[in-house]
């Protein structure tokens, strides 16, 4: 016997429309833990800063209490992966600035383009990086310096190895550990969607960059200043190098399909250009087309570029040619005060002009 269904009342219409958004919001939210950025300057001290509040997913709150001394330098690593996004791309029409809205994505940073690879790459980079780093300058006890190099690579060159070199190996294993467990189901089966297996390369491909980037860094001893000695350890680059490695990165991404293997039933990501059959492991990789950000677009999550600076007379990219896509521009003079001339009389003050500058600018129609 069929009985009728009541249509549901309005309350409980809201209450499925409100479910439907919040599970919808944590959708491709493998970046979300970026949003500890906003804890960059309070006290870490207690497990009740572990909370969800701060985008962090299940996994990682487990590790965020089993190791609470090296939060703050993962709240450290999401600043500086976001602060060196915006920076590597200030003068691109998309300018990274949408991850600063995290825990909340915009379409641009899930919907699998090339930006979202990139925002994942930096991401994973950042964190490596950092949590090598806070080994060897002793910020935490759940490592130190990391392994000399063996006496067979001992080289010709006149320095030994000694000092305190960056622990990459513990970064890249820590690294691993809290982005890929955003990665995992309820149940701890690996995600295999095609989303949660690019967003799992691109992780990697941010760490293995931050892996092949240590390099050497060297004191000298000596009389007077001379370098007739050297020490020298394996250390990193500035962060902004790795950052400007992975966009030379960004604008070779290789495009994928998902493909089920001949082998078995298990499916993997390969190269949708015809003729190439597999991509690098240090290659960033992406599925969807990106938009050309001009104009503002939800569905895209293009914000446009109406109102942002750009330089005229070059061909850069952030030129008004480029940047304003063919809109053209506003011109405008901005009057700057600023300090100039300065002088420092013994003993002790500094006396400076009051120097005045029109500069001229533009911003796109």
């Amino acid at each position: 016997m069929w009985t009728r269904m009541r249509p549901p009342n309005l309350r409980t219409f809201l209450c499925l429309l409100a479910f439907t958004v919040l599970v919808g919001a944590h959708r491709g939210g493998a970046v979300k833990w970026l949003a500890l950025y906003r804890r960059a300057h309070r006290p870490w001290s207690t497990t009740r800063n572990c909370s969800r509040s701060s985008g962090l997913a299940s996994r990682q709150l487990r590790l965020c209490r089993d190791n609470l001394e090296l939060m703050p330098t993962v709240v450290h690593s999401a600043l500086v992966g976001m602060e060196t996004c915006q920076n590597q791309f200030r003068d691109w029409r998309w300018n990274c600035s949408s991850v600063l809205a995290v825990p909340n994505l915009n379409n641009d940073l899930i919907r699998g383009t090339r930006e979202q690879a990139y925002v994942y790459g930096i991401s994973s980079a950042a964190l490596v990086h950092s949590v090598s780093r806070a080994c060897s300058i002793g910020l935490t006890s759940k490592c130190s310096c990391g392994p000399l190099p063996r006496p067979i690579d001992e080289p010709e060159e006149d320095f030994k190895w000694g000092g305190c070199g960056d622990d990459v190996t513990f970064g890249l294993s820590f690294g691993e550990q809290f982005t890929d467990a955003t990665l995992v189901n309820k149940k701890g089966r690996v995600k295999q969607s095609k989303k949660a297996m690019m967003n799992r390369h691109n992780f990697r491909v941010g760490r293995e960059i931050v892996k092949s980037s240590l390099g050497r860094a060297c004191k000298c001893h000596g009389v007077s200043g001379s370098c007739a000695q050297r020490t020298c350890w394996k250390a990193l680059p500035d962060f902004e190098v790795i950052g400007a490695k992975l966009r030379e990165r960004y604008k070779r991404t290789v495009e994928v399909k998902r493909k089920r293997k001949k082998s078995g039933g298990s499916k993997s990501l390969v190269p949708k250009r015809p003729g190439r059959s597999q991509f690098r492991q240090d290659e960033l990789v992406h599925y969807e087309r990106s938009p050309d950000y001009c104009s503002p677009d939800d569905k895209t999550g293009s914000v446009g570029t109406e109102g942002r600076q750009c330089t005229v007379g070059t061909r850069d990219r952030g030129s008004c040619e480029s940047m304003c896509c063919g809109r053209g521009q506003h011109n405008y003079t901005q009057v700057v005060t600023e300090r100039c001339g300065c002088k420092y009389f013994w003993c002790c003050y500094v006396e400076c002009k009051t120097c005045t500058k029109v500069l001229q600018l533009n911003r796109c129609r």
